[in-house]
């Protein structure tokens, strides 16, 4: 369950910074900054070492806890809508061999630049990793539609974050299903993962 509840913290917290760039234009870069590194981070056993420590997916965890918790949260609707897609996705793309293969050695690939550049969050690594989201993601239906101000999604730039941060929460979206997670645990052990969320509150914040 702790495992399981760290995942869906990271993946609210992707969504929720895309929502706050197609809304405001703007996204915390030390929120963004974990989840891209994610992305380049090997395996699934700990959620927590993964992102870096429970303190670097405090808003994730905050989200999180308001959704659940029924509080007066405006944009719960189009972030859930978000995560329902990626989750979605997540599954249809662990039945597609090719499509994994073409992500992976993309990554690979990226991951090199980054070595070179220094900086997962460098504009050329971001741009990259949209340019793999627009090859591989964005070709599966249904496609997940962000939906934000024109002014704000127009700008090449935020485009690019948005998608590197959905290839972010996809990476969640895959260690939530690796713990055990489905489309029906949110419903089924709601109770179960607010008070997991609030014991991981409770440390991230020590």
């Amino acid at each position: 369950m702790t495992q399981r509840t760290t995942a869906l913290a990271a993946l609210i917290q992707a969504v929720y910074l895309v929502d706050s760039i197609a809304r405001k234009g703007i996204a915390d870069p030390e929120d963004s900054r974990v989840l891209i590194e994610s992305i380049f981070s090997q395996g699934t056993h700990d959620p927590a070492m993964l992102y870096g420590g429970l303190n670097k997916l405090q808003t994730g965890l905050r989200v999180s806890s308001q959704i659940l918790g029924g509080n007066d949260f405006p944009q719960s609707k189009a972030l859930m809508t978000y995560c329902a897609g990626l989750l979605s996705i997540e599954k249809r793309l662990s039945k597609h061999a090719e499509m994994r293969n073409h992500l992976a050695d993309g990554i690979t690939r990226i991951e090199k630049q980054k070595q070179y550049f220094g900086d997962a969050m460098h504009n050329n690594i971001i741009a990259a990793m949209a340019d793999l989201y627009g090859e591989t993601i964005s070709t599966m239906n249904p496609r997940i539609i962000v939906r934000g101000k024109t002014e704000h999604l127009s700008q090449a730039d935020n485009t690019r974050r948005v998608r590197s941060l959905l290839m972010a929460g996809l990476r969640a979206a895959h260690i939530w299903h690796a713990h055990g997670g489905g489309h029906l645990t949110l419903l089924l052990r709601r109770k179960a993962i607010q008070r997991e969320l609030g014991k991981l509150l409770k440390t991230a914040s020590e």
